[in-house]
């Protein structure tokens, strides 16, 4: 009897430890992701917020087409398209692709998403991208036509835009709150204040993807935070946020693998180009002048990120470095504010949001170096909330409530938002319009390279802004997670691709 209970004991010792083993060699089947800012809402046909595109777009939402990890447009819920004419596009949509209420995703859903998108009504923050669209033709189920009134050079760049996700008609409204998409994740549940969660969509119409059941983004701001919850465990990866001190520090830490990519964030000092002084091109380019941008990048960034001298950066095909024609120049600075009529400077102010890290750290520097050439700058903190609505001037906020302000724009390809006289920069140059038209209707590469030349010049000269740095692709993770971007072209955390490498 003592014997066999032994031997039961023995076996079942031997069955749990057996268990235990290969439970340890199975990979996690979650992800935790650190998110800087909290998204102020969910609808990505209403909110421009690069928040919101880091979590939802290409992971929850999906377009017609994708822009990929290198940069390319790929054939995405439209399994491929087709034009003779640049004019007319057929789209052919993937069979059997459902949104996460299960129904099929069919091409009345592509017209009803951009003819919505192009009613003044919804009040889509990206109403330009759709406004060369002249009509969109069902043919069945799978296929669809838009035609264009005018050649649109970036026309299936925007197809492939946050603001041109794909949704259910029955789903409008519940975007907000509850979006629903045909992604590899759906959404689960949103605790405000402290993380989305997302889970598999297990009839994801890829076969093998996603590589994880459950993801969740918990919004850590401070970059102290982001590090030690790295360090605790408590997140696999820091989407945004993590500061470049934090990031030499991980470097050496044999538990993580660092990423330091390029982005399309160009980090900007924007001036109210309706206020005075900044009304005055001459006190435009004195800012310019009188910013040291290698200290700026070296105080925010420890030197990690690229100077910018307009709103192309280096991502960007037709970038041209432009950042020594208005380098650093005291002298020239002081000289312009007199001609201004400003010899002695004077006072403004600049809003910043602490929950970006880099907009105090760049503002530090730059009030310093503004202090040398007599423009005396109070450096004030907004939640961002308040700097969404009064300084970006969301609707219905009609003048932008700012002197300066400090942002990154992580828009790939928004060079147009300097051809809108509405946005909150105020700036408004008709030959910049007439560029910026001629450029999104010419189809060969090498006029529309020779156009977009022209517009960084003309931004240089005009200098509506002061282009600082590309925001560096900063980026942490355990080891064993793989499949994350190296490079963000676009303002999306894809997660599509994410899991964990097989314990050893």
């Amino acid at each position: 009897m003592t014997g066999r209970i032994t031997t039961a004991l023995l076996g079942a010792i031997l069955a749990v430890t057996l268990a235990s083993s290969v439970a340890l060699a199975q990979a996690p089947n979650a992800l935790i992701i650190q998110a800087s800012v909290e998204p102020p809402g969910l609808d990505l046909t209403a909110t421009p917020a690069s928040a919101t595109a880091a979590v939802l777009l290409y992971n929850v939402q999906e377009c017609l087409v994708k822009v990929d990890r290198t940069g390319k447009i790929v054939p995405w819920l439209a399994e491929r398209w087709h034009t003779s004419d640049n004019k007319n596009y057929t789209f052919f949509l993937r069979k059997g692709v459902r949104f996460h209420n299960g129904r099929e995703l069919k091409a009345s859903d592509i017209k009803f998403v951009l003819q919505r998108a192009m009613n003044p009504e919804t009040k889509h923050p990206y109403p330009g991208y759709y406004e060369a669209i002249s009509d969109i033709i069902v043919k069945d189920d799978y296929t669809v036509t838009i035609t264009l009134k005018s050649f649109n050079a970036n026309f299936l760049l925007n197809l492939a835009r946050q603001g041109s996700v794909i949704y259910p008609r029955e789903a409008v409204d519940t975007l907000k709150s509850a979006p629903i998409g045909t992604g590899p994740f759906r959404f689960e549940e949103w605790v405000r204040g402290d993380k989305i969660v997302l889970v598999k969509n297990k009839d994801y119409y890829v076969p093998g993807l996603p590589k994880v059941d459950r993801v969740t983004f918990r919004f850590i701001g401070d970059p102290n935070a982001v590090l030690a919850a790295l360090k605790a465990g408590d997140v696999d990866v820091s989407g945004f946020g993590l500061g470049p001190e934090h990031v030499q520090d991980l470097q050496k830490d044999a538990r993580f693998q660092v990423i330091v990519g390029d982005t399309t964030n160009d980090v900007i000092l924007a001036m109210n180009n309706a206020r005075k002084p900044y009304t005055d091109v001459r006190v435009r380019r004195a800012m310019t002048y009188g910013i040291n941008k290698p200290d700026v990048l070296k105080g925010a960034m420890f030197g990690m990120g690229k100077i910018l001298g307009s709103n192309v950066d280096p991502l960007n095909p037709y970038y041209v470095d432009v950042s020594k024609i208005m380098a650093y120049d005291q002298a020239k600075a002081k000289k312009l504010l007199a001609e201004a009529g400003y010899p002695n400077g004077f006072d403004t102010v600049l809003k910043v949001s602490p929950q970006y890290y880099y907009t105090v750290r760049s503002g530090e520097v730059i009030a310093e170096n503004l202090r040398k050439v007599g423009v005396n700058v109070k450096i004030e903190q907004i939640e961002w909330g308040q700097w969404i609505s009064r300084v970006f001037c969301r609707p219905p906020c009609t003048d932008p409530e700012y002197d300066l302000t400090i942002i990154g724009h992580a828009e790939s390809w928004d060079i147009a938002n300097y051809a809108n006289p509405k946005y909150y920069y105020r700036y408004d140059s008709a030959k910049f319009q007439d560029l910026f038209k001629s450029s999104e209707i010419t189809l060969d590469d090498k006029a529309r390279r020779e156009l977009y030349v022209k517009m960084q010049h003309l931004l240089v000269e005009d200098a509506p802004v002061v282009w600082l740095y590309m925001h560096p692709r900063l980026a942490a993770a355990k080891k064993g997670v793989t499949g994350l971007w190296k490079d963000l072209p676009v303002s999306s955390i894809d997660l599509s691709e994410v899991g964990w490498a097989p314990a050893k």
